[in-house]
């Protein structure tokens, strides 16, 4: 009997560390994913931010193009990241121009890249929210390469509606 416990024991032990083990490899590969995902689109802002300097007054905050991945809200694999500009003196009647102008502008950098959306539902690359806060324009701009995020701009598109 206490054989068999043993036994029963160690392969308790043993599906544990073994499923301990394959999230840490599965989080590996989804942060792996991520930062590649989130290095196309910091570089996707950086040229929209270069040329559109002379048709929209923002500057990078502390001089450097930087995003925030939102995924930690919306879940594992969503690729939308929020970025933050300072930009003195918008309003918000501003903010539906910026997001055409940007949107234009990472429609043309995708296409230049020639980066695909998922199941071609769309430009790759777009503004999925824009918003003012105490002076500076937020962002959020996805980068739709797989399913998660096509379910999250689903998701975003019936909050907007009301469906």
């Amino acid at each position: 009997m206490q054989t068999w416990l043993i036994i029963i024991g160690g392969i308790l032990i043993a599906v544990i560390i073994y499923e301990i083990l394959r999230r840490q490899v599965l989080k590996r590969a989804a942060l792996k994913i991520r930062l590649a995902g989130q290095r196309t689109v910091d570089q996707a802002m950086q040229q929209a931010l270069q040329t559109l300097a002379a048709n929209v007054a923002v500057q990078e905050v502390a001089g450097l193009i930087h995003s925030v991945p939102v995924a930690d809200v919306w879940g594992r694999g969503v690729m939308v990241f929020e970025y933050v500009l300072e930009t003195p003196g918008m309003v918000t009647l501003d903010l539906p121009e910026v997001r055409r102008l940007f949107n234009n502008q990472l429609e043309r950098v995708a296409a230049a890249q020639q980066l695909t959306a998922f199941q071609a539902a769309g430009p790759a690359l777009r503004v999925t929210d824009a918003w003012l806060r105490d002076g500076q324009l937020h962002l959020d701009v996805a980068y739709l390469m797989n399913e998660a995020t096509y379910e999250y701009l689903e998701d975003l598109r019936r909050l907007n509606t009301g469906n």
